[in-house]
């Protein structure tokens, strides 16, 4: 495989802290070295001691030295991150992002990266609800979906993002960033929303022993970092409130089915199951 060169890691979160321990962990020098910044200071420090990268760097522009430019930073500073660096890439370096909303950062990836350079928008969908450095798992991304949106008709770009997927034991999957959202939304967004909505009403049962195991984990992703879900929240809200109202639509449903006797539930649950089982919940 061809070396990926220097690679720098905006955001040093769970996601970025990962992906640089398995970026150096990779064998057959799969890179030259991995440098790191974040706002946090004290996350830079994580990441370095957690063997997340080799170098810290003080601030976001010095990642332009780099070969491969990797944001991992919640969904809006990845946008200001593409305006600030995208227009002073050079040719040959490529800038991905693992950013969980796609559509607004592949539009400012166009409108900010010069076609000399190459983009991929990107979103790795493994990680815990548990945020922060100290909970990365490179582990999870073995076998793990790494959507590539691309940005422009650039094979060299997506092969190298493709490359990049490769080291890190994950399966590339290419999307439109459009679709990606479209499909995110139902999938991981709303799911957050919800489980953030039944946290607070769990907040009307008096004792911890009324609280049952479905509630706990149907509010797992609740205890997600807030920063992050607000993000890619605000970045994808039309596609959100249309899945909201797919949502309604599906609970009224079921209430109706309520009302036309215990056949009919019973029909539209086993129904639900089954799909469950696709979505590999046993």
């Amino acid at each position: 495989m061809i070396p990926l060169g220097r690679v720098a890691i905006l955001g040093t979160g769970q996601i970025g802290t990962m992906v640089g321990m398995a970026l150096r962990a990779a064998p057959d020098h799969a890179v030259a070295g991995v440098a790191v910044w974040d706002r946090d200071p004290a996350a830079m420090e994580a990441c370095l001691r957690r063997a997340g990268s080799d170098r810290l760097l003080k601030g976001p522009e010095e990642a332009l030295d780099s070969d491969l430019i990797i944001l991992a930073t919640p969904v809006a500073q990845i946008v200001g991150l593409v305006r600030e660096l995208g227009p002073r890439l050079a040719p040959g370096q490529l800038l991905v992002d693992t950013g969980s909303s796609k559509l607004e950062v592949v539009r400012a990836m166009q409108r900010s990266v010069p076609e000399k350079a190459g983009a991929v928008g990107g979103h790795p969908l493994c990680g815990s609800s548990e945020p922060g450095p100290w909970s990365a798992d490179p582990a999870l991304l073995k076998g793990a979906t790494f959507v590539l949106c691309p940005v422009r008709a650039d094979p060299l770009a997506l092969g190298t993002a493709r490359r990049l997927v490769e080291t890190l034991g994950s399966i590339a999957l290419e999307l439109d960033a459009g679709e990606h959202d479209r499909l995110l939304a139902r999938s991981s967004h709303l799911p957050h929303l919800v489980a953030a909505a039944l946290a607070e009403m769990s907040g009307d049962v008096p004792t911890r022993a009324l609280f049952s195991s479905g509630l706990r984990g149907a509010v797992r992703l609740a205890r997600s970092d807030p920063a992050m879900v607000a993000s890619f929240v605000r970045a994808n809200l039309e596609e959100v409130r249309a899945a909201s109202r797919e949502l309604s639509w599906q609970l009224d449903r079921l209430l109706m089915a309520a009302d036309a006797g215990e056949e009919q539930l019973v029909a539209e649950l086993e129904r639900a199951r089954l799909r469950a089982r696709q979505v590999g919940v046993n």
